[in-house]
């Protein structure tokens, strides 16, 4: 049990060592304005070593400064400053420790605008920062076909990252029962224990009242529920105290995570980095909102939300629903929801003579299936597609789980309805019945197509006087529709804003000029800016069940063109579409099938065959990349995406020289290509050819965006160089570019050590590093060698093992 609540200052932050050894380059420049040293280092004195010098001291024939670094009263470390030349006065040693004062004072202000005052913890403005930055290390890898996806070696690559969100269950009750700062107390405890369970590599924040945040790098959705979990069960079994009466407390914490690239879609992939940060932390919110509506004390998924977190929130005329699901959680018209009732969950007393009870669980007891006809921001209307009791109704309250994919349940019903029932505003066939229409339709067709209109959304385009205007606009495509394509149209309402045609023994492709006309028709009479996507049968080895889900695919192709004209026929595009999208959610495997079923479509579609060829690189077949690369180059020789894969996938076999030309035909057909000038002082490098290695990594850090990509190449060559304090230099601007570099990170740890200085700093970078990326066998060497310098030989060994 907890009996004392440490106390956390409410307006003020104390530095740490770590803040001194992140801070070391800043100390260095502000120092040296004052006097000038070749190379520096800090130390930090052990524990029990008594309070060290309060006065700089000048060792005049080793020519080093040692400067304490004090504030507010503590000794922090030591600043050692080698080759001072000339030696400083006695007025001037006096300067420097205001200015080292003052210095540690303006990182201990910097801390204090990113950190929260209550919790000790990052604020949001700082979190959303560390987001951006974390976004844009991740972009350049995230989608196939971008030169930069094969930049970094095996398991270099930043492949994602998870935010999690914690909000403590029912807190405005402890606020108004204990105080507002006694709460504020707790939440201080919250933090500190959030901060014990994180692991080394995350970030840890608060966004406000008692929700905090963890940024978790490299997060899987196993690894952002395991931390949510531990956390979860932490403090639950904690015990807060009120030093008031001895009252004790315990509380609960609900958590929701989302995964960046996983959980952002379409255009969201593509927004600035600052809105893709934010767009992000809505949808953790959402998670977080639908972990605390579904009974609090649990931990939901982004993923899980659109599958099984919605809720009915309203019955509606007409069989019609008001659902939980909108756009923000990714919901989309057509989505089918089983609709099961949460009162016969688990076990229940069950009753039998007398007063004999007898406990038992329920079987899985669903009472229907719903469809979802228009979505919006925060909610979906949906249709009951049918019931399986009609004496138990559909309920507020009811909980949603997504149907799995297919449409065959509706035309395997027993008793399928005598007369099939039409749309009013339409006339044609709802949802339901004209599935089950297509299902039997199809059969005795050995050619037909299917195409989806989608209209534009209510409010983006004009209004009709008089009427709905959505229901308006359907009617007047309808009738669209059956002129263009005759009064026998087979149709349906696929969603509020949407329609389905069945056309029978006709291709799609002779289609398309048909509805190309009706589109334009529908802009010039209508004033109406439709989307089209048109599939059919057959095509390629795919089933006539599988039309349906290709003309959805149609469908997304299409809004993605640009300009008027989004109309799209499921092709070797719409097929490469599909793939990237498997490849963005980690899919690698599903989207090499993809890809290949693109290129049995077109075998001139290049884009999709050096995609396929990244994934085979990805998977470790580089023989298999490298053909894939080398047919796209033999169609379009200056093709400077494929020419830097196939440059790759040659490296890593081990054809240097053949890599070496593909690179340097890159930098004919782009000067300013980084990634090969990158590649290129590698290859300089590995051969021992260290100057020839500086001049590329020195061109890439002249170019626009590159100098924070050179500094750790250009610092390893310094090194080998021999120029210590140079590559400790170029660390730093590492570092500063990426606070997460891992391998900079070690780099400076094994600095330190090579270097006889304080293993207590290296010990705090090499672990930072191992943390950030556990498979690198070297970080475990590079830590165990810091811990045994120290004595901690026990823990040395454990490095090494993990290692």
């Amino acid at each position: 049990m907890r009996q004392n609540i440490p106390a956390q200052p409410l307006a003020g932050v104390r530095l740490t060592r770590q803040d001194l050894i992140g801070s070391e380059h800043a100390l260095k420049d502000a120092l040296q304005a004052f006097v000038g040293f070749k190379s520096y280092s800090l130390y930090f004195p052990p524990p029990g070593t008594g309070p060290g010098p309060a006065e700089p001291e000048f060792l005049r024939g080793e020519q080093k400064l040692l400067l304490p670094l004090t504030h507010e009263g503590e000794l922090m470390g030591m600043f050692m400053a080698r080759g001072v030349k000339p030696q400083p006065s006695k007025g001037a040693l006096s300067v420097l420790n205001q200015a080292a004062s003052l210095c540690l004072e303006n990182l201990r202000l910097a801390k204090a605008c990113r950190t929260d005052p209550v919790t000790g913890l990052v604020n949001r403005q700082h979190l959303t920062q560390a987001l951006e930055r974390e976004i844009e290390l991740v972009q350049a890898c995230i989608l196939p076909g971008s030169a930069s996806c094969l930049e970094a070696g095996p398991g270099e690559a930043r492949g994602g990252f998870g935010l999690v969100l914690f909000d403590v269950d029912f807190f405005t009750w402890v606020n108004q029962g204990f105080g507002h700062l006694f709460g504020e107390k707790l939440l201080a405890s919250v933090g500190a224990l959030l901060t014990a369970i994180a692991p080394g590599d995350s970030l840890c924040a608060r966004l406000g009242e008692d929700v905090f945040a963890v940024l978790l790098p490299g997060g899987t959705p196993a690894r952002c529920q395991e931390l949510a979990e531990n956390f979860r069960s932490a403090v639950a079994e904690e015990v807060f105290e009120y030093p008031v009466n001895g009252e004790r407390i315990r509380l609960t914490v609900s958590a929701g995570f989302a995964l960046y690239p996983q959980d952002l879609h379409g255009g969201q992939l593509g927004a600035p980095t600052g809105e893709a940060a934010r767009i992000l932390i809505q949808k953790a919110r959402k998670t977080l909102a639908c972990a605390k509506d579904l009974g609090r004390n649990q931990v939901i998924s982004f993923a899980r939300l659109l599958r099984e977190g919605g809720q009915v929130l309203e019955r509606l005329p007409l069989g019609r629903l008001a659902v939980s699901l909108g756009r923000a959680v990714d919901a989309k018209e057509g989505q089918r929801f089983l609709v099961w009732s949460p009162r016969f969950e688990g076990a229940h007393q069950l009753a039998r003579s007398g007063e004999t009870r007898v406990s038992g669980r329920y079987p899985a007891m669903v009472k229907g299936e719903i469809i979802l006809m228009e979505t919006q921001e925060d909610v979906s209307f949906a249709e009951v597609l049918h019931l399986t009791d009609a004496s138990w109704p559909i309920e507020p309250g009811d909980r949603l789980l997504m149907a799995q994919e297919g449409e065959e349940r509706f035309a395997a019903e027993d008793q399928p309805p005598a007369q099939p029932q039409r749309d009013m505003v339409s006339g044609l066939l709802g949802h339901r019945d004209f599935i089950r229409h297509i299902a039997q339709a199809r059969d005795s067709q050995n050619v037909f197509s299917l195409a989806l209109v989608r209209l534009p959304e209510p409010g983006k385009e004009r209004a009709v006087a008089g009427s709905s205007p959505a229901e308006a606009r359907v009617q007047e495509v309808t009738a669209l529709c059956r002129e263009c394509f005759g009064h026998q149209l087979q149709g349906g309402r696929f969603s509020t804003g949407s329609l389905i045609l069945f056309l029978p023994g006709v291709d799609p492709l002779e289609l398309r000029p048909r509805f190309a006309a009706f589109m334009e028709a529908a802009r010039e009479r209508l004033g109406l800016q439709l989307a089209v996507g048109l599939a059919g049968y057959p095509f390629l080895n795919f089933g006539k069940a599988d039309v349906l889900e290709n003309c959805r695919k149609a469908l997304d192709h299409s809004l993605l063109l640009p300009g008027r004209d989004k109309l799209a026929v499921f092709d070797s595009i719409s097929l490469t579409i599909s793939a990237d999208r498997l490849f963005t959610l980690g899919d690698v495997y599903g989207a090499v099938e993809e890809y290949k079923l693109a290129l049995l479509a077109d075998e001139e579609n290049r884009l999709a065959r050096n995609s396929l060829g990244i994934c085979l690189a990805r998977l470790g077949r580089m023989a298999q990349a490298k053909a894939e690369f080398e047919r796209v180059l033999a169609k379009e020789p200056r093709n400077a995406m494929a020419l830097y894969n196939l440059g790759h996938a040659c490296h890593r076999l081990g054809e240097v020289a053949q890599a070496r030309k593909c690179f340097q035909r890159c930098l004919k057909l782009n000067p300013g290509d980084v990634y090969s000038l990158l590649r290129l002082g590698r290859m300089a490098e590995e051969s021992g050819k260290l100057a020839n290695a500086r001049k590329y990594y020195e061109k890439v850090n002249a170019l626009p965006g590159g100098k924070g990509l050179a500094m750790r190449h250009l610092a390893r060559v310094a090194l080998a160089l021999g120029r210590t304090e140079q590559g400790r230099e170029y660390l730093h601007q590492a570092l500063l570019h990426d606070p997460k570099d891992a391998f900079s990170m070690n780099l400076l740890a094994k600095l330190y050590l090579d270097a006889g200085e304080d293993p207590a700093i290296a010990e705090a970078l090499a672990r930072q590093s191992a943390a950030l990326r556990p498979e690198q066998k070297q970080f475990w060497k590079e830590l165990a060698r810091a811990l045994e310098k120290q004595g901690k030989k026990e823990e040395a060994q454990q490095a090494l093992a993990r290692g």
